[in-house]
């Protein structure tokens, strides 16, 4: 069995995501990968911050269409629903943690200095609504930030 070789997230990287059919986003990789250890002598794949930016657009972008002010995170009003109670929202911060594999093969389309994006602290322990452990980026990757861009315009899903 022959192991793919993916292309790795590298610090600044800006990655063109693809959350909806015919609808592209921003997502910036805020650091390199690290090993963290996840059992005593075992560690993981490399792992990094990534910011999921509230930037969505109707076309295929590249780097010359993105205004690099707008770069920030999306603070994303999450909707949550526990047994037997009402539901609720909860502010996140989407910097989450995630494997530095591009497995889908997301378009890589420029690169930043990360302290644009974010200038705060990058812990590796998971928080209440920021920095969670993701692994690997999945096909739905920066949905959040169509989903905001719906609720911006009025639209209900």
């Amino acid at each position: 069995m022959v192991k793919r070789k993916y292309y790795e997230f590298k610090k600044g990287d800006v990655i063109r995501t693809n959350p909806e059919e015919g609808f592209y986003g921003v997502a910036v990789v805020l650091d390199d990968g690290k090993r963290l250890e996840e059992q005593p002598g075992k560690f993981s794949c490399p792992m990094c911050h990534i910011a999921i930016t509230p930037l969505i657009y109707d076309y295929e972008i590249t780097m010359d269409d993105i205004n690099i002010d707008k770069l920030h995170p999306l603070i994303f009003q999450r909707c949550l629903s526990l047994k037997g109670k009402p539901e609720f929202y909860r502010e996140e911060l989407l910097i989450h943690i995630y494997t530095t594999r591009n497995i889908i093969d997301l378009p890589i389309i420029g690169n930043v200095v990360p302290n644009i994006v974010y200038n705060g602290e990058l812990p590796w322990e998971p928080g209440g609504d920021k920095f969670h452990w993701c692994g690997d980026i999945g096909a739905m990757f920066g949905r959040e930030a169509y989903t905001q861009w719906l609720r911006n315009k009025g639209i209900t899903i």
